[in-house]
């Protein structure tokens, strides 16, 4: 039996009131036992000190493309592979593989190709845990940076195709309410037991009344493509431009936010987290934008797209996407006074976990789950990242 005892540590729990200085036992990539400062140490285990360093369960990211939105189809399992190292080194353990809005026939061979990639059981690091599907049934002027070619309305013979090639894998799918199809896409989703997203949508509040009663649970990256906050008229019955207002004020809806500061003002993000509360997510939403070949889409392509070093943008300045990390994304909501050192755990952890159904596994330092952990300095770097108990990462001493 691999017993490992991680010990001078404060927890951060994300299910407990405050942060406590306690140790944990692993056994077998397993949290075994909680040990408080004054019990005695665990025999026959192999100790490791973190010098007071906070310790919380490792970070879940919902929503990361990473090379997945340009690499070539053959190179799903490697980019995968790639990605797995890259995010254990800013705390992640598990993440979905998010597409997007392909062409009918190069949707299906990704997502075949990766789904297959992701019954491999062994990772350098962060463990892909499924797919989100962000796209292609989303609405056509609320696209962002989405390849415009492949938006398109439901059709269920496609999607049963793409559905029975997913398999278990698919997690998470966002798709506009108001789209030609949306409510037997979303009974098709919830048969499988999918978590249903709203978002890319300039829907109206019946639209979204209607997805709700479907199953729809969750909003993708809250103020982003979606139609924004209208002060005199916060839930138009019939208007498409009040969406986010909707979100907020839509008890049944938890939504993320993608806290880079550019994407979404600070302020923003406070009124987010003051409305939306424990049922607020961090997400990436990252994009690795490949150097130009002849086999990068047009869409993104490295000529065509900028980067000041937050976010990548088109010409004319409209964002394409994120170069977020989910430990800067909790440094900055801790910074800006958005949420408490304990409200932004909880948001990379606990509160993904509880959207995909899987808090008793991830997102928790409950004795049985899965020892995926994270250790942060007071600075909130990473210090070292375990997946299954197994150190994968460990920041070289400064």
């Amino acid at each position: 039996m691999n017993r490992i005892w991680l010990h001078d540590a404060v927890l951060a729990d994300p299910e407990a009131s405050a942060e406590i200085a306690s140790s944990l036992l692993i056994e077998d990539g397993r949290i075994a036992a909680r040990i408080g400062p004054g019990d005695p140490a665990p025999a026959d285990a192999e100790a490791i000190s973190l010098g007071g360093a906070r310790l919380a369960p490792g970070f879940v990211d919902v929503h990361f493309h990473g090379e997945l939105a340009a690499c070539r189809v053959d190179d799903a399992a490697s980019a995968l592979r790639r990605a797995s190292a890259s995010l254990a080194r800013h705390g992640v353990t598990a993440f979905l593989a998010t597409t997007v809005a392909w062409p009918a026939p190069e949707l299906r061979l990704r997502i075949e190709r990766l789904a297959s990639a992701l019954a491999e059981t062994q990772w350098p690091g962060a463990v892909p845990i499924g797919l989100h599907l962000e796209g292609p049934w989303i609405r056509p002027e609320a696209a962002g940076a989405q390849p415009p070619d492949g938006i398109r309305p439901y059709d269920p013979a496609e999607g049963a195709a793409i559905f029975d090639r997913a398999g278990s894998a698919l997690r998470l799918v966002t798709l506009a309410p108001e789209l030609p199809g949306a409510r037997r896409l979303e009974a098709d989703l919830a048969r499988r037991g999918v978590a249903i997203a709203v978002g890319h949508t300039l829907a109206t509040a019946s639209d979204l009344q209607d997805s709700l009663a479907n199953g729809a649970c969750h909003a993708t990256h809250l103020f982003n493509a979606m139609g924004s906050l209208r002060h005199r008229e916060p839930a138009p019955a019939a208007r498409a431009d009040g969406f986010a207002g909707l979100v907020l004020a839509e008890e049944q809806l938890g939504c993320d936010v993608i806290a880079d500061g550019a994407h979404v003002h600070p302020d923003w993000l406070r009124l987010a987290a003051r409305t939306k509360r424990s049922r607020l997510i961090l997400i990436s939403d990252r994009i690795d934008v490949p150097e130009a070949t002849a086999a990068t889409p047009m869409w993104l392509s490295a000529d065509r797209l900028t980067s000041d070093g937050i976010a990548w943008r088109l010409p004319g300045g409209r964002l394409a996407g994120s170069l977020l990390t989910l430990d800067a994304a909790i440094r900055n909501v801790e910074s800006w006074r958005v949420m408490s050192p304990g409200e932004a755990v909880a948001a990379c952890t606990l509160r993904p976990a509880r959207l995909l159904g899987i808090e008793r596994q991830h997102g928790t330092l409950r004795v049985g789950a899965r020892a995926d952990l994270v250790a942060l300095s007071d600075a909130g770097d990473v210090i070292a990242t375990w997946v299954g108990g197994r150190e994968v990462f460990r920041a070289k001493p400064r």
